[in-house]
């Protein structure tokens, strides 16, 4: 009677069914989530276009109208300036670990015999 469900054979491909319905589930997820990375993608890239037309033309009309002031205010920034300011802006800062902490650069720096950190050091 229970040889159909005790039988090694039967509880592998069990297991090998499950592991592939898992495997399944897995790979729609990521695809999906491929899918809404990709659409992520498209719209930040059109809004640097945006925003980098919306730069340009602020830029022009500045170059525009400093021809026409030949004397500008000091304390308006040249569009050069501007210009650099929105490429520094538009860098992506890589995040990366450092590879010691604070407590091992202070007690170096304080005294290298030692582990601990002085109580007034420690905060």
């Amino acid at each position: 009677m229970f040889e159909h469900f005790l039988n090694p054979t039967v509880v592998y491909m069990r297991r090998i069914q499950r592991g592939l319905e898992e495997a399944r589930m897995a790979a729609l997820e990521h695809e999906s989530a491929a899918e809404h990375h990709a659409a992520l993608a498209t719209m930040y890239r059109d809004r640097v276009r945006r925003l980098q037309g919306e730069l340009e033309n602020v830029t022009n009309e500045r170059t525009a109208g400093s021809t026409v002031k030949a004397v500008r205010s000091e304390s308006q920034p040249a569009p050069a300036e501007l210009a650099e300011d929105a490429a520094a802006a538009a860098q992506v800062h890589r995040i990366v670990p450092r590879y010691g902490n604070k407590r091992d650069e202070a007690s170096s720096s304080l005294n290298p015999s030692h582990g601990l950190l002085s109580q007034g050091a420690a905060g």
